[in-house]
C-alpha cells in the first residue's frame, strides 16, 4: 500500500509489543552539570551551548570545564517548553529547565528520541514543569534491531522536512542578505538613515488572554496566536490550536493582515525578539507584542525591518530567567527610516520570494504530514512491516 513521497507499507505479521517504564528506557543524568546563565551566552564560540527553547543551539561557551558530562548521545528535554533534543556531539546545558536523559542499552537513542516526539504531555499546564508527566509513561519495546529499522525510516522521513525547512531557510538568507545590503544593520545605521523608534514606524498593541472561567470567550471565531505560532525559521504565524469567540474578542486584542508579532515574553531569552508575519487576522496573548505597521511604511519593510533588529530588541530584554521585554521597551527600540522608494522596493522583492516560500510552506506541511503518518504507524501497539 502507497504512502506517500517514496515511502510505502506492506501489512506484515501482527506481533504485539510489550511496553516499559520510563526508568527502564532513559536515566535522568542532569545532575552535576554546570548550566551556563544566558547573560553568558556567547555569539560564537568551541562549543553550542543548549537549552529549551526552539533553536537548536542558543549560544556558544570556550569553557571546556562546562562541557555536560552524560554519555554521548543523549536526549534534552524542556521541562517547561516540552521540546526534545537529540545531541551527539559536545555541548553545554543552558539555563535552568533542561533534563539530561541517557537511554539505557535496551534502547535505540533516535527511535527513543522519535518516540518521546510523539507523546502527548499537558499543554494546560503553563509554565510548570512537565518532567513529571514525562516519567509516567511506558514506552514500545520492540527489539533493538526493530528499533534500528523504525528509526532509520523515521530518520528518512524527517529528512524530507528538513529539506523543506531549508529551502525556506535558504530564501531567509536571501532576503535577509538583499535586506542589509540596501539598508544595513539597524543597530549601527552605517548609511546614515533618519533615526527613527518602533512606535514610530508603527502601532504597538500588547495582547492578553480573555478569562479562562468564561468558557463563551473561546471558540473558532478567530485563532488566538502564543509564542508557539511564531518561529524564528518561519515567516508566517503558525495555525493556533487555541481560539476565540466572538464575545472573546469583544475582551481579546486582534491585529489585521499585515502586521508583525514579536515574542516579547519567553521562556528561553533567545526566543526573545522572534517575529512572524500575519498573513491573515488573528488575536493574540500578553507574551506578543504586535506591530501594526503606519501608512508610510510597507508591511513587509516592518516585518523585515524587526527581524533584522532581533538583536536590539533581545538587549531590551529582562535578566529573569524568562526573557521579557515590556511594550515601553519595544516601543523605544531605535530603528531607521530609509527612503520611500527604497522600501517599495524592498516589499516588492519581499513579496515575490514570500510567494517562493508559501509554495516551500505547503511543501513542509505535506511532508509533516507525512512524517506524522509514518511515526503513528511505526509506533502503534502492533508492528506493521514498514519497508523504504
Amino acid at each position: 500500500m502507497k504512502v506517500a513521497s517514496g515511502f510505502s507499507s506492506e501489512l506484515g505479521t501482527c506481533i504485539s509489543w510489550g511496553r516499559v517504564p520510563f526508568s527502564e528506557a532513559a536515566k535522568d543524568v542532569t545532575g552535576g552539570n554546570a548550566k551556563i546563565r544566558s547573560s553568558d551566552y556567547l555569539a560564537l564560540g568551541e562549543y553550542p551551548v543548549i537549552d529549551q527553547g526552539k533553536d537548536e543551539i542558543a549560544g556558544y561557551t570556550n569553557d571546556c570545564n562546562a562541557l555536560c558530562r552524560a554519555p554521548l548521545p543523549c536526549l534534552l528535554f524542556g521541562d517547561h517548553t516540552r521540546i526534545f533534543k537529540y545531541v551527539s556531539t559536545p555541548f553545554a546545558l543552558g539555563a535552568d529547565g533542561v533534563k539530561v536523559l541517557s537511554p539505557t542499552k535496551n534502547f535505540n537513542p533516535r527511535y527513543l528520541f522519535h518516540y518521546f516526539r510523539t507523546v502527548r504531555l499537558p499543554d494546560n499546564a503553563g509554565y510548570s514543569r512537565h518532567f513529571k508527566y514525562l516519567r509516567e509513561i511506558a514506552i514500545p519495546k520492540p527489539s533493538l534491531d526493530e528499533q534500528t529499522r523504525i528509526a532509520t525510516i523515521l530518520d528518512k522521513a524527517d529528512a524530507i522536512r528538513r529539506k523543506r525547512q531549508e529551502a525556506i531557510q535558504l530564501a531567509d538568507e536571501f532576503l535577509r542578505s538583499v535586506f542589509l545590503d540596501m539598508f544595513g544593520d539597524p543597530a549601527i545605521n552605517p548609511k546614515g538613515w533618519r533615526r527613527v523608534k518602533i512606535n514610530e514606524v508603527g502601532k504597538v498593541i500588547t495582547g492578553n488572554t480573555p478569562p479562562r472561567e468564561q468558557k463563551r470567550y473561546y471558540g473558532n471565531h478567530i485563532e488566538w496566536i502564543k509564542t508557539d505560532n511564531i518561529s524564528a525559521a518561519k515567516y508566517f504565524l503558525t495555525k493556533a490550536t487555541d481560539g476565540l469567540s466572538e464575545a472573546g474578542l469583544g475582551v481579546g486584542r486582534s491585529v489585521p493582515v499585515g502586521s508583525t508579532l514579536v515574542t516579547c515574553i519567553a521562556g528561553s531569552p533567545s526566543s526573545i525578539g522572534n517575529s512572524a508575519y500575519a498573513n491573515r487576522s488573528v488575536a493574540f496573548n500578553q507574551q506578543i507584542n504586535a506591530i501594526v505597521p503606519y501608512q508610510e511604511f510597507p508591511a513587509l519593510f516592518v516585518f523585515g525591518l524587526v527581524r533584522a533588529s532581533k538583536r536590539l530588541i533581545q538587549e531590551r530584554s529582562t535578566a529573569a530567567m524568562k526573557g521579557m521585554v515590556s511594550k515601553s521597551s519595544l516601543e523605544s527600540v531605535d530603528v531607521y527610516d530609509p527612503p520611500e522608494s527604497l522600501k517599495a522596493r524592498y516589499a516588492s522583492i519581499f513579496a515575490k520570494v514570500l510567494a517562493n516560500i508559501d509554495r516551500q510552506t505547503t511543501a513542509e506541511a505535506d511532508a509533516d504530514l507525512l512524517f506524522k503518518a509514518v511515526s503513528q504507524r511505526a509506533f502503534a501497539g502492533e508492528l506493521w512491516s514498514l519497508r523504504g
